[in-house]
């Protein structure tokens, strides 16, 4: 399949996108969103926004979701077999809206402005080493906005963004290899009472900011309404890193899958699934033997001596 060509003014935004994305690891979540949202915005019309991440139990959680001109709360949902989420899961590519006349994409929870219904939609898949690990939507509430340079874009940057964020992961990891908080950053916590620290140093930020609007109010009502508005961003920007606290179990899974063969992926993904080695003899056509030798293989990448210890680490990823 030939390479698809851009047009010159869409090939310069994603130029300078790629740039500026790439450049945003470390940095806020939301604001790497936003970012992602605007350059959409340049190249087509976009009405809602969103990006999600899958979890354990047929649940996504939405860290970031823009409505019209207006921040949606961060929200987590469980789908069903036939939705959007699952195709974008099983199918790994984009979903258009004109591909079933938006089924799949009005069979999912609104958010956002319900009276106003999307009358086209792009949805497209966040890989990470093959794998889905989360979707990201543009819609627009005029019907036949996007053609294919705007479906291409989309999946363009969410290569960018996927980047980005592996990146974060992979020096994550290697800070935790050598133990302790080396920048005095605020990391990705690892339980729920370093969750609870984290989440209580940025409010105190907050009170801070609230106290400074009082002493503003009286006397400078538009002082007060820039400090407000501060305010507002903060609150969006824990949100959206709080929620992404939750996705974090779905990345662990795939580096843990990053040390698999590929026959070993398959049959570690078969294992999250509850099946027995008859079963996946069965469905990989291949001998039970052979897959006792891939399971064994598999424990000692992993560091477990039991299956069901590698079924817990996958099952977000399922």
């Amino acid at each position: 399949m030939s390479e698809f060509v851009f047009s010159a003014k869409t090939a310069a935004v994603l130029r300078d996108a790629d740039r500026k994305i790439r450049a945003r690891v470390g940095g806020s979540h939301h604001a790497l969103y936003s970012y992602w949202r605007v350059t959409m915005a340049k190249i087509c019309p976009v009405d809602s926004f969103y990006v999600g991440f899958y979890k354990e139990n047929r649940t996504i959680v939405f860290p970031y979701n823009f409505d019209g001109h207006e921040y949606v709360y961060p929200d987590m949902h469980t789908y069903g077999e036939n939705t959007l989420a699952t195709y974008i899961l099983t199918q790994k590519r984009p979903y258009r809206y004109a591909d079933d006349q938006g089924e799949l994409l009005h069979r999912g929870v609104s958010y956002g402005d319900e009276t106003s219904i999307s009358a086209d939609s792009v949805a497209v898949p966040i890989l990470q080493d093959g794998e889905v690990v989360g979707l990201a939507s543009i819609q627009s509430y005029a019907a036949g906005t996007y053609q294919d340079e705007h479906v291409r874009a989309f999946e363009w940057t969410a290569r960018s963004i996927a980047t980005v964020l592996a990146r974060e992961y992979e020096d994550d990891a290697n800070r935790e290899g050598l133990g302790g908080n080396l920048d005095g950053n605020l990391e990705t916590p690892a339980t729920i009472a370093e969750m609870i620290d984290t989440i209580s140093m940025r409010l105190r930020s907050l009170k801070k900011g609230i106290d400074a609007v009082r002493e503003v109010m009286p006397e400078e009502a538009t002082a007060a309404e820039e400090r407000m508005a501060l305010l507002e961003h903060e609150c969006e920007e824990i949100q959206t890193e709080v929620m992404e606290m939750l996705t974090r179990p779905a990345v662990d899974g795939n580096d843990l899958l990053r040390k698999l063969t590929h026959r070993e992926r398959e049959i570690a993904l078969l294992m999250a699934e509850g099946m027995s080695n008859t079963e996946i003899a069965g469905q990989l056509h291949i001998t039970e033997l052979t897959v006792k030798t891939h399971v064994s293989r598999i424990l000692a990448k992993f560091g477990v001596k039991q299956r069901s210890a590698v079924a817990a680490k996958l099952r977000p990823l399922r």
